[in-house]
């Protein structure tokens, strides 16, 4: 889901250019025929192969689960590094290779996922099933009326704050209600003033550089999702909205609000160790900071003064590979991850992740990270954003070559480019890399 890439521009420009060539042949269908895919009454005997980016120690209590109620399909669950997810299904995957029978698919791939044949249509074995689900996360697995993907997860964006750091700057902290929502505006004067009085950094975005998160700010700016159009593939990455917000975004880093060359794995641990004042950041660091000594506290996601409150949300979907030889047993198993009991990968997760239907909520919400006070006020403030502020990521086929393009571009600003200038080339870049599906 949130790819990032260290490499140049350049080189990203050249991958895209190959990526484009790749994909030539098999933007506008499919290469395998139409899938009736059933759901047996009776478990087959045969062994899965299911590839993602978690840890397996991180998911055993939900293979477990499976292994109780579905004996006869054994699980091989493989795990690569979280920027390799892709690159990994690609090659095992478009060979028509059938040594992988299910895979985790970051919620806007799918439906490049689906015209490059890299997905199976599972829509004949899981439509009854649509009202069971979020509208958002459901439609995450549609392209051109079929479903591609299971969604078995959601997320939402909320601000962490250290309350030490800010009482020695003399701040008052944020409001947890959604009605006294804090404005980016007023959010980076307090960040200044924290820097101050000593701390390390202002603000932290959980996800630097990566569309995922920074989507919010243009869109709460009045600039939109970054794309539009039949399909959505007419660049739309340069108007005012985009560079109001991306100038802002850039002005963090010059102002030394915020760290250059930070990666996202390195936010977390900076923000429990007292190093921050404040982050920008999912629900799933909410069991880390339940278990941490920091004194921390929680408001709902900033938006931009005059705009709009705009909130990241989506997530993971599982998809079945199209030349799987065990189709059907991977049906039972998403049915299980996704459905059953409302959702086996949120009911018997040990670090709960926010579902993506009603009655995985309810086990969601009924974990303990949510019975401290600020967990309580967390949930409240989850529950609002992902019905009425989120935002999803632009659906296109040139998904791929957009997250990738943008990355680099959010990169660039934050390290000191020009947010018009480098906004503009992306989308020339993106016209480029999108004239193969047209």
């Amino acid at each position: 889901m949130f790819k990032k890439s260290n490499r140049s521009s350049k080189s990203i420009w050249a991958g895209i250019a190959s990526l484009s060539l790749l994909l030539g042949g098999v933007v506008s269908t499919s290469s395998y025929a139409a899938s009736t895919l059933t759901i047996p009454a009776t478990d087959p005997d045969t062994t899965i192969k299911v590839l993602s980016f978690m840890n397996k120690a991180d998911i055993q209590t939900v293979l477990d689960a499976f292994a109780k109620e579905h004996p006869t399909i054994k699980v091989d669950f493989q795990t690569v590094p979280f920027n390799d997810l892709q690159p990994t299904v690609d090659a095992r995957v478009s060979s028509k290779s059938a040594d992988l029978d299910v895979y985790w698919a970051d919620q806007p791939r799918v439906s490049a996922l689906a015209a490059r044949g890299t997905a199976l249509d599972i829509t004949s074995a899981f439509s009854k099933y649509r009202s069971t689900f979020d509208a958002s996360p459901w439609a995450s697995g549609l392209y051109n009326g079929k479903l591609y993907a299971l969604p078995i997860a959601n997320s939402t964006q909320m601000l962490f704050y250290n309350v030490d750091l800010l009482k020695k700057a003399g701040i008052t902290p944020p409001s947890a209600s959604i009605s006294d929502r804090m404005t980016w505006e007023d959010l980076v004067v307090d960040a200044k003033k924290a820097v101050d009085s000593g701390a390390k950094y202002g603000l932290l975005f959980h996800q630097f550089d990566r569309y995922y998160q920074l989507e919010a700010l243009p869109v709460s700016k009045g600039g939109g999702i970054g794309a539009q159009g039949k399909g959505n593939l007419i660049p739309n990455v340069a108007n005012k909205g985009w560079i109001d917000a991306l100038t802002w975004y850039g002005k963090l880093f010059k102002n030394k609000i915020s760290p250059r060359g930070m990666t996202p794995e390195q936010v977390e641990p900076a923000f429990l160790a007292g190093q921050a004042a404040y982050m920008v950041g999912g629900p799933w660091f909410l069991p880390g900071l339940n278990l941490s000594k920091l004194n921390w506290g929680v408001a709902p996601h900033p938006y931009f003064k005059g705009g709009k409150a705009a909130t990241a949300n989506g997530s993971w979907s599982l998809a079945i590979n199209p030349y799987s030889k065990n189709q059907e047993a991977s049906a039972i198993f998403l049915k299980f991850m996704a459905i059953d009991g409302g959702s086996g990968y949120i009911k018997y997760r040990n670090d709960p992740e926010l579902a993506a239907t009603p009655e995985a909520k309810k086990l969601y919400f009924a974990k303990d990270v949510f019975a401290t006070p600020q967990g309580k006020q967390a949930a409240t403030i989850i529950d609002y954003e992902t019905s009425k502020t989120g935002v999803g990521r632009v659906q296109t086929v040139g998904y791929i070559e957009f997250e990738t393009i943008m990355n680099a571009a959010f990169s660039d600003i934050r390290n000191g480019a020009d947010p018009g200038k480098v906004l503009r080339e992306a989308s020339n870049k993106l016209r480029k890399a999108w004239a193969i599906y047209k």
